[in-house]
């Protein structure tokens, strides 16, 4: 099943919609997968040498 990823511009909202669906405060400087109960949330990508925060689509749903 392939995801649908929807960009979010910038670290800070990023963080927020992280911290409202219950993730705990996360190191935002590095490439990673956002999990919350092993339940896969986002991801943190380098794309032309800059960080880039990407939400998965129907995680925003279920806020």
């Amino acid at each position: 099943m392939k995801q649908h990823l929807v960009e979010i511009k910038g670290s800070t909202l990023f963080d927020e919609y992280l911290q409202s669906m219950g993730v705990p405060s996360t190191a935002l400087d590095r490439e990673q997968d956002i999990y919350l109960q092993e339940r896969y949330l986002g991801a943190i990508r380098r794309v032309q040498g800059e960080l880039r925060f990407y939400l998965r689509a129907n995680a925003l749903n279920k806020r």
